[in-house]
């Protein structure tokens, strides 16, 4: 319940993003073992065959180029396939299918980062300089930039003076990056202390010198915030309080676990998000922040999420900023918490600053606001 709380205030003081995204890559395909079949597969992706003579061959005709684990890696039973060239998908995934191994096969879809640069919206009062604007946390009517209404906030001064959080508190922010060395992050970010920084993979977990999170788009150790969107959603989680400068964070006392799941161009893998989610789970973290989506189901990404929710981690994802009331994955999941925004004067925000056809989405699938 702790936990929840937490994840809700975490959300009631944030801006969520979200637009209309590609559908999929053209050159790969995601399969899941059967139970039945995943013991004596385990090894393909090591000798990049199946060792199976259907499958060998539909690999060999198709062009195969390469056999690589996703999802949770440690049961080796997800696997994305990469071909030359571009397939008709729907030819592939049925093909693959009638070999009775798989329990699914699907693409591997596209989502977008749900976010844009502005600013953070984001008492025990803090000294913060910038907490006049966070009319999330507090808001007693006086805030400049738009109409507002006194008390449409989360008393989050109120909740200080019970609980500034705890440092055993692990967040896990699956998003661009975050810059390391950013002052209000000083401390607070996510150390695996089972790794070295030394070329190998010394705590045996599959990832070289994930030491401080891992880049699931790139698949290495490069954290680099190239947007500045997933440091912002790291600050409104956790940047340090009472500490005259900048804004104040939810939390002033968690570790941020720092979880690169969007490219340069701020697009993600459904692959590369289930991964993480299995990372962050498997690494000890206890809510999971994902500003992002896209439009397509994927049995995938809601298995990871599912894998979240059956080990009692809470997943918190933004509902998207369309101005629709057009569903968002993994938001619409129901081992998800979804949540829009609200404005200053506790309505919905339509539009946002940075969009004037921007909006807060609506519908039925959404937890809270």
């Amino acid at each position: 319940m702790k936990h929840f709380l937490f994840s809700i205030l975490l959300f009631f003081s944030t801006s969520l993003f979200a637009q209309e995204s590609p559908n999929y890559l053209l050159n790969e395909l995601v399969l899941k073992f059967t139970t039945a079949a995943e013991e004596n597969y385990q090894q393909c992706f090591e000798n990049q065959r199946f060792d199976h003579p259907f499958l060998d061959q539909l690999n060999r005709s198709y062009e195969l180029e390469s056999i690589r684990l996703t999802a949770n890696k440690s049961r080796k039973n997800t696997l994305v396939l990469k071909f030359k060239e571009e397939q008709n998908l729907n030819v592939l995934i049925e093909k693959y299918m009638e070999s009775g191994l798989f329990e699914y096969a699907e693409p591997n879809y596209i989502g977008q980062g749900h976010g844009k640069m502005g600013v953070s919206k984001v008492q025990t009062t803090p000294n913060d300089l910038y907490f006049f604007r966070q009319y999330g946390l507090y808001n007693d009517g006086s805030f400049a930039l738009s109409t507002a209404v006194a008390d449409a906030d989360v008393d989050m001064e109120q909740a200080w003076d019970i609980e500034q959080g705890d440092s055993n508190i692990i967040v896990a922010v699956l998003d661009g990056g975050i810059i390391a060395n950013h002052p209000e992050l000083s401390g607070r970010l996510w150390i695996n202390r089972n790794e070295s920084n030394d070329g190998l993979d010394t705590d045996l977990n599959g990832y070289v010198d994930d030491f401080m999170g891992w880049n699931f788009a790139n698949d290495d150790n490069d954290l680099t915030d190239e947007f500045g969107h997933g440091t912002n959603v790291a600050g409104i989680i956790g940047s340090n309080g009472n500490n005259n400068i900048g804004y104040a964070g939810i939390d002033w006392n968690c570790k941020l676990m720092d979880l690169k799941v969007l490219d340069t161009n701020n697009f993600g893998l459904y692959t590369w998000w289930a991964e993480a989610v299995h990372y962050a789970v498997d690494h000890g973290s206890q809510v999971i922040n994902m500003s992002l989506g896209g439009t397509s189901p994927s049995q995938v990404l809601e298995d990871a999420c599912q894998y979240a929710y059956d080990n009692d981690v809470t997943v918190i994802v933004s509902s998207g900023n369309n101005n629709s009331s057009q569903v968002f994955y993994p938001s619409v999941f129901t081992s998800t918490i979804a949540v829009g925004a609200t404005d200053a004067d506790d309505s919905r925000v339509s539009p946002f600053f940075w969009d004037p056809n921007s909006g807060s989405s609506y519908g039925s699938h959404i937890d809270v606001v």
